[in-house]
């Protein structure tokens, strides 16, 4: 309490108490896969085509990651965060550039900036510096790559030039801003007039990448311990739409993803069926493995154009299906079921692997199958239901829709800890989550015309006797009414018998 000694105004800023709650995002992603290039087990934040191919590369035959993150800004996503897998084993190419002394004591070692065989695609050109008046031992490093389905005998723009640089700053001047390489010193002695590395004609490549071991698959998933592949998310709180498109059709990837989801209890999976066209049979048996409502499955795989072949590739739905997800809640909310005519379809995709009958998809939808379909008006997602054998849970826009009240109330709620669990407190708490929950009511994301309906909130001397007081907890008692999506509707027509 304030001491007031001499007769006076005094004018005190007072809490009223009301402190609003925000709504948590929902829309970004989180991809896992195959890269031609760049940092593997970590994750970074992606906002655009440009920015992945600067970051990791371009389309490659091998791996789908690419084309999900292509898919995923194409069909409306906005930001997402990225993490390259690689098998073990992974090496950077390298170059050694002797210098002109008479004996090999000073040289650069040239390395490529992450792991893998782009690298081999590099190559160094060294010539005068622009500045003539530079000594001898300035020089111009011109870095040259090529993807890998440019031709290799057409002449190239280098992609990066580093001028007027000496063999004394030659790290600094290069490492960090050098998106494709990393330079190392090797010297024992450097006089002043050192001369600049002299590589023989034609400019050198460097060599010796490696994409991992012959034979063996990435880790997708990880481990805690060294956050890799999945688990290198575990330090990113905002992730929400969560797919590993190179592992489609994994048992142990998936299970291990869902896992991680409900552990989470902040984002939702999007599983990729078995590459290939399936019998009915084989995919109620394969679904049979999964009961979790922290994720779904499409079906079948997509066709996209490939740059690579100019021919259309078949890769894994997920990534279309994860932009859907962002469009879909950016434009609607994330209450709405991410399927059919209004914003299901997937303009990234030219066509399905396989088209699923109405007799199919009978029995594939009760099972939790979301069936991909192809209509005149183009490709669809025909099917909004989880993995969960809980009927509580049965649709996706439920479970993300619990996501967002669960995650926003929990941020906005730490404020509460050690507060005097009185009235007081209660009242305050109340009011701001009642104050939320009717934003989320207005949006139409709860069923009822009017609050009451829709939501309750309680957190009185009932839920808090003092028993719960004297242990330091309070409790807070919520229910909400979630709009359930139209999946059938069903017109019942009859004749109308005319009286006179």
């Amino acid at each position: 309490m304030p001491v007031y000694e001499s007769p006076g105004v005094y004018v005190l800023e007072v809490s009223s108490g009301a402190k609003p709650i925000a709504g948590v995002g929902t829309s970004t992603g989180a991809f896992v896969g195959k890269a031609e290039r760049g940092v593997i087990g970590k994750a970074v934040l992606v906002t655009n085509w440009t920015q992945f191919v600067k970051g990791f590369g371009g389309f490659i035959s091998d791996g789908y990651l690419a084309n999900a993150v292509y898919s995923f800004f194409a069909e409306g996503g906005t930001s997402c965060y990225v993490v390259r897998a690689a098998a073990s084993g992974a090496k950077s190419s390298e170059l050694t550039l002797q210098d002109g002394a008479t004996t090999p004591a000073n040289a650069l070692k040239i390395t490529a900036s992450s792991e893998g065989s782009w690298g081999d695609r590099i190559t160094i050109e060294i010539e005068d510096p622009s500045d003539a008046t530079l000594k001898a031992a300035h020089f111009k490093l011109s870095v040259t790559y090529r993807e890998a389905y440019e031709n290799q005998t057409e002449e190239k723009e280098p992609a990066e030039v580093f001028d007027n640089i000496g063999i004394g700053d030659v790290e600094k001047k290069v490492n960090g801003i050098s998106a494709l390489i990393t330079v190392k010193k090797i010297s024992e002695t450097r006089p002043a007039n050192t001369p600049a590395p002299t590589p023989a004609k034609p400019a050198p490549s460097l060599s010796g990448g490696s994409d991992g071991d012959s034979g063996k698959q990435p880790d997708y998933i990880g481990n805690e311990a060294d956050k890799n592949g999945l688990h290198a998310f575990d330090e990113v709180d905002d992730i929400n739409i969560v797919a590993i498109p190179d592992a489609a059709g994994s048992k142990a990837d998936i299970l291990a993803a869902l896992t991680y989801c409900r552990n989470r209890t902040d984002c939702f999976f999007i599983a990729d069926p078995p590459k290939g066209e399936q019998t009915t049979t084989d995919l109620l048996t394969f679904r049979k493995n999964f009961n979790s409502s922290y994720g779904a499955l499409y079906y079948p795989w997509v066709f996209v154009s490939d740059p690579l072949t100019g021919k259309k590739k078949l890769v894994p739905p997920s990534g279309a299906v994860a932009g859907t997800y962002a469009y879909t809640d950016s434009t609607r909310g994330v209450h709405k079921a991410p399927a059919g005519t209004s914003e299901g379809y997937l303009d990234s995709v030219i066509g399905v692997e396989s088209i699923v009958t109405k007799g199919e998809h009978d029995k594939l939808n009760p099972a939790g199958i979301n069936v991909i379909r192809s209509l005149p008006a183009g490709i669809c997602i025909w099917g909004a239901r989880t993995l969960s054998n809980d009927p509580e849970w049965l649709y996706i826009n439920i479970r993300r829709l619990f996501l967002y009240i669960e995650e926003s109330i929990d941020k906005a709620t730490q404020w509460v800890v050690f507060e005097p669990n009185d009235p007081a407190l209660w009242g305050s708490v109340k009011r701001n989550i009642t104050a939320f929950l009717l934003r989320v009511w207005r949006d139409g994301a709860l069923f009822g015309s009017v609050p009451e309906e829709a939501f309750f909130v309680k957190i009185d001397e009932e839920n808090n006797p003092p028993e719960v007081r004297d242990v330091g907890q309070l409790i807070i008692d919520i229910g909400v009414a979630p709009v359930k999506p139209a999946e059938f509707v069903i017109i019942r027509i009859s004749q109308k018998t005319l009286t006179k």
